[in-house]
């Protein structure tokens, strides 16, 4: 009885004697851990929203804390949807709150900004280049 053959489509990858990939090359920068990771992830999810990344932009610019009236007004938004947002970055840590009489003022929390920072500052660092062996390997033409 003959059998019937099935074309599957398979990348054909080069290894080294190692058995790591032909284009491999050790990636030794720290990784943060699961835990920094899933935190971080909490403060990417905040800054989700475009009114919520222009109220951080309003807040990092300011030189005092600002009290939540100043806030709308700079906005041009209903005070209850910037509280809303504000409650959103007091949550995840981007921002602090403190109450003053009837009034709420936010300022930036540095250290949150700092711990986004590591995810995100390039700092003075040039682009990112081909690996040498990389720039050895020949071109793949596009079909």
């Amino acid at each position: 009885m003959a059998s019937r053959a099935e074309v599957i489509g398979l990348d054909i990858v080069e290894t080294r004697s190692s058995g790591a990939p032909h284009c491999s090359v050790p990636l030794t920068t720290p990784r943060l851990s699961s835990d920094q990771a899933h935190d971080l992830s909490v403060v990417f999810k905040a800054l989700a929203h475009p009114t919520r990344v222009q109220l951080m932009n309003l807040l990092v610019s300011s030189p005092f804390a600002a009290c939540v009236y100043d806030i709308q007004v700079a906005m041009g938004m209903p005070q209850s949807t910037i509280s809303h947002h504000l409650k959103q970055l007091v949550s995840a840590g981007l921002l602090h709150r403190q109450q003053r009489g009837s009034w709420a003022y936010y300022s930036v929390d540095r250290e949150a900004m700092r711990r986004l920072g590591t995810v995100i500052d390039l700092g003075d660092a040039p682009p990112q280049p081909l690996s040498p062996q990389a720039q050895v390997d020949p071109p793949v033409e596009d079909l």
